[in-house]
């Protein structure tokens, strides 16, 4: 029997490719600093960056008029939005996390922890300059860098020797201890800390029964309890307002429930849809009723500037819920295409999760708003 033929693998390929990454690591770093330099120093692009990126910002933190986006923080945001999405699957990829649909669900009450976060700050829970990072899109750079903590955190759990309940009973220190402090020394009204830790041993207790030590040994499983035990703290510092319109909540849910089973009714004839598409649709048809109840019923008003464009064309925010439908049905032909051209799995897993925050997040945050007065 002949010796199959070697194939000549060059020896560098690997410090070639290393070396690549590294290099659009230093390019990105260049980029900043001489950006930074250029508002420092050069008036005219300071005045510009303040215009159209700053004033926003500063503007949302008080409740002012000219809290709307604009091409130029569009188009910027959008780029940090890809730049971010590439450097966030990078790497969940070298920590060797599974990028599935289970990562996506795991995700959603991260993504609802967005929106609520978001309105905490709308009803002045936080005080500058701590506000300033809770209002889009520096809030969406907070919750990247909790996510990738947990993440690490979950990742150091699953790859260390000591005993399951000594983990268990670091992190349940760690949780009450660490919320102990920040109640201390925060401003405003939060639960108080024996609330807290009532909710976290009630949620220790249902973990343990029903997951036993999974979690310690899931770094996703482990990302998704840590994320909802966050949401619950938010959502109960943010009950302790008065509800001025709860019905708000029930009839988007009931207009995103509807069209959801209508789409879900009618692709059965056409292609069954996937529970993550089902998602999909029904978190962004959660933003599309929420705008349109609040524009159309409530009197608020549209800051993103292409929706406010066909808002002010057709004359009513319902616009926003057929548009939806148009953008989501798009995207999931797009990414059915690309899955026939055998595209990275994790990719498409980890953009569903990104596009999904763009529709669950603000919708919750809409909801929210309106719910509470803010």
């Amino acid at each position: 029997m002949e010796d199959k033929p070697k194939v000549a693998v060059p020896r560098h390929e690997g410090f070639q490719i290393s070396k690549i990454s590294e290099n659009k690591y230093i390019s990105g770093v260049v980029i900043a600093i001489a950006l930074f330099l250029a508002i420092q120093f050069i008036p005219q692009i300071g005045d510009f960056w303040s215009q159209y990126f700053v004033d926003p910002i500063m503007a949302d933190s008080k409740g002012e008029a000219g809290a709307k986006y604009n091409i130029y923080n569009t188009v910027a945001y959008g780029l940090g939005f890809f730049v971010l999405f590439m450097a966030i699957n990078e790497l969940l990829t070298r920590w060797k996390i599974e990028l599935s649909e289970k990562f996506v669900f795991s995700c959603i009450p991260l993504l609802i922890l967005g929106g609520v976060a978001r309105v905490l700050e709308d009803a002045d829970t936080f005080e500058p300059p701590i506000q300033y990072f809770f209002i889009s899109p520096l809030i969406y750079g907070i919750l990247v860098i909790y996510s990738l903590l947990v993440i690490a955190l979950g990742v150091w759990l699953s790859k260390s020797d000591l005993p399951s309940l000594t983990k268990g009973l670091g992190l349940v220190s760690f949780t009450i201890g660490g919320y102990g402090l920040w109640w201390y020394f925060a401003p405003g009204d939060w639960i108080h800390p024996s609330s807290w830790a009532l909710v976290v041993f009630s949620f220790t207790a249902l973990t343990a029964e029903f997951y036993r030590g999974k979690p310690l040994r899931d770094p996703v499983l482990f990302f998704g309890i840590s994320s909802t035990l966050t949401l619950i703290l938010a959502y109960l510092t943010l009950a302790q307002n008065e509800m001025v319109y709860p019905e708000i909540l029930w009839n988007t849910l009931i207009i995103a429930s509807f069209l959801t089973f209508v789409v879900w009714f009618f692709s059965w004839f056409i292609m069954p849809l996937k529970p993550i598409y089902l998602l999909l649709y029904f978190g962004h048809f959660i933003d599309g009723g929420a705008t349109f109840l609040g524009i159309d019923t409530y009197g608020y008003t549209e800051k993103h500037v292409l929706p406010e464009f066909f808002i002010e064309y057709f004359g009513s925010a319902i616009v926003m819920l057929p548009l939806k439908f148009l953008v989501v049905t798009g995207v999931i032909t797009a990414l059915e295409v690309e899955k026939s051209k055998d595209e990275e799995p994790g990719m498409v897993a980890l953009l569903l999760m990104f596009l999904l925050a763009l529709g669950l997040g603000p919708g919750t945050r809409d909801i929210l708003r309106i719910m509470f007065g803010t």
